[in-house]
């Protein structure tokens, strides 16, 4: 036990170093959104129209985070860090009283696909969703070998599974799995853990459904906003033609799994399945370890988000980081059982270099991109920005692209009280002559890290300047860092 703690605590300092030297930044759209809606909301701005206002989870969190520290990159990072440490933390009470290398194993599963670290300081909501999907789907593996506290257990996986709701509704690709456990437990006579589930999570939506009438005049507010605020992109697979469709279940579905690093858990589930073909009727087969990777595997592919329409799950891997520790916890039991299986001494030490070259294998892209996130600069981007901002004097406009724009905001903290720059993206820019009335200076503003991030170049944004009629650099450039500040005189 003491062992897995040391485990436990190594998996928590990877979470801060990663953090510390290896801060990817921002990518300025979803995440900027989400920072703003959750630095207003502490000011009573809640904006009912907006699908995102209703992941409201990581919005308190991210804006008590912002109350108590100011709109900062830790305070932005804290809520989510957090969620990655209560992961990390459930997997030690799962594998706390074993041999200390399953929960290292597990824990480097985890890790070892990729965006759950890359995600781990993230504004984004994917986190709190895996976080506490994954607790229920732990308090069921627990119940499944106990059999005391399934009721109790049942109610805390309902409050779980309401808070993961709260986050993102892409907790319903978890359906399918839960969906084949209660088939086989109802056959099986066990239904006291899904008694208490169905019993608090019952009750909590209807309080939720209550609430959502009360403060919006509609129990059915949050998909109201989804539904109105819907637009054709390229995960419409139920609007696009049916090629996408095929696509994306099929070669789609098998780089998802690549860059995912999902192949090893589909290749350990197989072998499970073959050894246990191969096993002796007379003993209980471990199967619903493989059983339930297969089904997420399936769920991800498969599963549609659209209550309305067959819309499978776009393919990002930050939408499926709700099964990753689930994954890992099954391939690490799938694993002991082969191990077992073929009387592999686990004590050994030619056992302990192997399980070292296989979390290295397994660690290989993580690491890579975390090497690659410190090669963008995102810390000069930041100080450019607080040396521009506090460096300008009175009101100023500063045009960009709509991440360098976003930037600007977030870290002016969202004020736009007069007396501070301002941030607009640069499609907004007036005609020059239409802008003769104004007082208030306007300036180009240029950023690599902004620019690429919004997959425009700078003579993109040039050309956009150039067309509204104004001359880029006719008054001068002055360079803070990674940024260009260029005087915006209008084209003779």
């Amino acid at each position: 036990m003491k062992a897995n703690f040391i485990v436990l605590i190594g998996g928590w300092l990877v979470l801060v170093v990663h953090h510390v030297f290896f801060y990817y930044g921002h990518f300025g759209f979803d995440d900027l959104h989400y920072a703003e809606l959750a630095y207003r909301l502490y000011g009573g701005d809640f904006d009912v129209t907006n699908p995102y206002s209703y992941r409201i989870l990581p919005l308190l969190l991210i804006g008590l985070s912002y109350w108590l520290l100011g709109v900062t990159d830790l305070a932005s990072a804290l809520p989510a860090m957090g969620c990655s440490a209560l992961i990390l933390y459930t997997l030690y009470r799962l594998f706390r009283q074993e041999a200390w290398w399953k929960l290292l194993l597990a824990i480097t599963l985890y890790f070892g696909m990729k965006w759950n670290l890359f995600y781990s300081d993230k504004l984004m909501p994917d986190i709190f969703v895996s976080t506490f999907a994954f607790v229920a789907w732990a308090l069921y593996e627990r119940s499944r070998s106990r059999e005391i506290h399934r009721v109790r257990y049942g109610l805390l996986a309902g409050f779980a599974l309401f808070l993961a709701f709260n986050a993102k509704g892409t907790v319903i690709l978890l359906i399918p799995v839960f969906l084949i456990y209660v088939i086989d437990d109802v056959l099986r006579g066990r239904t006291a853990y899904w008694r208490g589930l169905v019993v608090s999570s019952s009750t909590l939506l209807i309080a939720y459904f209550i609430v959502c009438w009360l403060l919006t005049g509609s129990p059915v507010t949050r998909f109201t906003a989804i539904s109105s605020s819907h637009y054709l992109n390229p995960c419409s697979y139920d609007s696009l033609p049916w090629s996408a469709m095929v696509d994306r279940l099929t070669r789609g579905y098998g780089q998802l799994l690549t860059d995912a690093g999902l192949w090893v858990h589909l290749f350990v589930a197989g072998a499970t399945l073959v050894l246990l073909g191969r096993q002796s009727a007379g003993r209980q087969p471990p199967l619903f370890y493989p059983i339930t990777v297969i089904v997420s595997l399936l769920a991800i592919n498969f599963m549609t988000i659209s209550l309305t329409s067959y819309n499978p799950v776009c393919l990002d891997p930050r939408h499926i980081l709700l099964f990753s520790p689930i994954l890992a916890v099954c391939t690490v039991r799938s694993l002991e059982f082969i191990f077992r299986r073929n009387r592999i001494n686990t004590g050994s030490v030619s056992f302990r270099i192997g399980l070292g070259l296989l979390i290295v294998a397994l660690l290989w892209t993580s690491v890579e991109q975390a090497l690659y996130g410190r090669t963008l600069g995102y810390a000069a981007v930041k100080d450019a920005y607080r040396e521009l901002i506090d460096g300008t004097a009175g009101e100023t406009v500063y045009y960009g692209s709509e991440v360098t724009k976003n930037l600007g905001r977030y870290f002016s903290a969202f004020e736009t009280d007069g007396g501070t720059p301002r941030f607009r993206n640069v499609e907004d820019l007036p005609g020059c002559l239409d802008d003769q009335t104004s007082d208030v200076p306007i300036r180009l503003l240029q950023s690599w890290y902004g620019n690429w991030h919004a997959g425009l170049s700078e003579a993109d944004t040039r050309d956009t300047v150039i067309a509204r009629g104004y001359n880029p650099g006719g008054g001068g450039e002055t360079s803070i860092g990674p940024l260009t500040v260029v005087e915006l005189p209008c084209a003779d």
